[in-house]
């Protein structure tokens, strides 16, 4: 069988990333072409990946010979256009979460994909990562029972570098961070819980970032770079916590400009009656995530970070003695869900089949996202709509 071409759509941090250092290592892949409205990003990206066909337009892009896959990694306001787009050209599609910025829009696309009959991914690697997969199969083989109730928290002490410096500190791009970084853990509570989420009440606060700074002011003309704890040297960037990728925006976070909620909690209610509780910070001291569920037989805790000092802890019912799990570790970004994703993409198409793993949930994980956020507008519960077709076989 010949290789596989990936088109790379989107050439940021994370489009390189994956471009180089998984689909481009990939034995049965070759990176077949490249796009990006910023010529300094293609050549930046053509550096790293070879004098690989690239465009600054994505009809001529979609028409390159040899691209099989598309790999979308463009800012989050365009998942839905660029892959409605993509879908139209019979590519398959490996798309970066999340998956859209409104539910409407993950509707669409679902049922674009079933039209076009590809293999149809979101980039929700941490369902193959070791600790969670492990966690699932306990569940599913009752080691707590059916879960009716849980909390899950995503520290993030990175936060302000990460999300405070550029175009996610505000709202009206990126909507909110627990669509853009919390739809992670959103999902995986939607695959541990078995259900469709239903109904979310949410609050949220913007009680660390943010402030009288002027929207200009950026950490290279600072004066207080030397005591300031999220100093980002221009220059140079600052490591990400996965692969070649930099922070390189230095907007100062204390600007008057910053909207988006830097801490938030959200209860979801599911269609199986579980109600699980989620809570994201970005000013916490430690960068990890937690996972708390309890069933009518027992209870689990998971513990990951990505050093994968994973852990997991369960106690039945009745009884003091816990049962204590260590899961392997593994090479790779997110505890080896970013390979293993990947490995799993590629076997799809060369299986021939269309198929659509995780779409679901990572249309479930964005509507709890996207009704958190319209919850915290409100101050009322939200409810989250079936999926047309769904509803139609109801």
């Amino acid at each position: 069988m010949s290789k596989i071409g990936i088109g790379v759509l989107g050439l940021g941090k994370r489009g390189i990333y994956f471009a180089g250092d998984y689909f481009g290592k990939h034995p049965d892949c070759v990176i077949a072409g490249l796009c990006d409205l910023d010529p300094q990003r293609i050549a930046e990206a053509r550096h790293v990946l070879g004098d690989v066909p690239a465009t600054d337009r994505l009809d001529e892009f979609l028409a390159l010979p040899g691209v099989d896959v598309v790999v979308i990694c463009t800012p989050d306001p365009v998942h839905a256009a660029h892959t409605l787009a993509a879908l139209q050209a019979r590519k398959h599609i490996y798309l970066e979460k999340p998956m859209a910025q409104t539910i409407e829009d993950c509707d669409r696309m679902i049922e674009a994909a079933q039209e076009a009959g590809v293999v149809f991914m979101v980039g929700l690697e941490l369902r193959y990562c070791t600790l969670f997969q492990d966690m699932k199969q306990l569940i599913d083989d009752g080691a707590i029972g059916t879960i009716k109730t849980g909390h899950v928290v995503d520290n993030v002490s990175v936060g302000g570098n990460y999300y405070y410096h550029g175009l996610r500190r505000k709202k009206d791009y990126v909507k909110s961070l627990m669509l853009e970084k919390g739809t992670h853990s959103l999902d995986l509570i939607n695959w541990m819980v078995g259900g469709a989420p239903v109904n979310v009440f949410s609050a949220g606060g913007l009680d660390v970032f943010g402030g009288d700074a002027s929207n200009e002011k950026r950490c290279r003309d600072c004066d207080e770079a030397d005591t300031c704890a999220y100093y980002v040297d221009y220059f140079k960037g600052q490591a990400m916590d996965y692969g070649r990728a930099r922070v390189k925006d230095d907007l100062c976070v204390y600007a008057e400009e910053i909207d988006t909620h830097d801490n938030s909690l959200a209860i979801i209610e599911y269609d199986n009656g579980a109600r699980i509780s989620f809570m994201e910070c970005m000013f916490t001291p430690e960068y990890s995530r937690e996972f708390t569920f309890v069933g009518t037989e027992g209870k689990m805790y998971g513990f990951y970070n990505n050093e994968q000092h994973f852990k997991i802890v369960v106690q039945r019912r009745h009884s003091r003695k816990q049962e204590v799990y260590y899961p392997k570790q593994v090479q790779g970004g997110h505890g080896g869900g970013d390979t293993n994703i990947v490995r799993q993409f590629v076997r799809y198409i060369q299986a021939g089949a269309a198929e659509m793993p995780g779409v679901e949930g990572a249309r479930d994980s964005a509507a709890i996202a996207i009704a958190a956020a319209q919850s915290c507008e409100t101050g009322l519960p939200v409810p989250i709509p079936l999926r047309r077709e769904a509803v139609k076989k109801a």
